[in-house]
């Protein structure tokens, strides 16, 4: 039996990792766009589109937070207002928790290196030529998808739990 209090606290450990892993590529990203937006401002709002594909990554692991809570809160409010028997999970529903989260971190972070190398790629390659905005904008969506694939396991495994 897994206690609630623990599992409360990896979850939040894993949201904070995902964020790490967003903000990565964002860090990136940010220094490519100032440097091309000195240049060109009109390429702005073209820009701003690279950079909120990094910072969807965090909202993923927001969102796969956000499941865990409203699935572990009720244990962990029992837990507080009777600390001496805390409400324990059973091994299987812990193993699903700690893999969802953990199949989050990994796929954010796949997506959040190949995003720290694409998107001042895209970025510089947008300031030279502004036509290849969409075949760039498919590019990166691939590496995004990374992310998206672990989300949508972490929802699958969620459901069981």
């Amino acid at each position: 039996m897994v206690n609630s209090l623990l599992l409360g606290i990896i979850a939040i450990a894993g949201t904070m990792l995902t964020i790490i892993g967003a903000g990565i590529p964002l860090a990136k990203g940010i220094q490519a766009a100032a440097a091309a937006v000195a240049e060109k401002q009109r390429l702005n709002m073209f820009i701003l589109i690279y950079l909120a594909l990094a910072e969807a990554l965090a909202i993923y692991g927001l969102l796969i937070a956000f499941i865990m809570y409203t699935k572990i809160s009720p244990a962990i409010n029992d837990a507080i207002a009777d600390v001496a028997n805390p409400v324990l999970f059973t091994e299987t529903q812990a193993f699903i928790f700690l893999g969802a989260m953990a199949i989050m971190i990994i796929s954010n972070l796949g997506a959040a290196i190949t995003l720290t190398k694409g998107e001042p790629a895209a970025i510089g390659s947008l300031t030279a030529n502004s036509e290849v905005f969409t075949p760039n904008l498919i590019y990166l969506g691939l590496g995004e998808a990374l992310a998206i694939y672990g989300l949508l396991i972490a929802f699958i495994l969620l459901n069981l739990a």
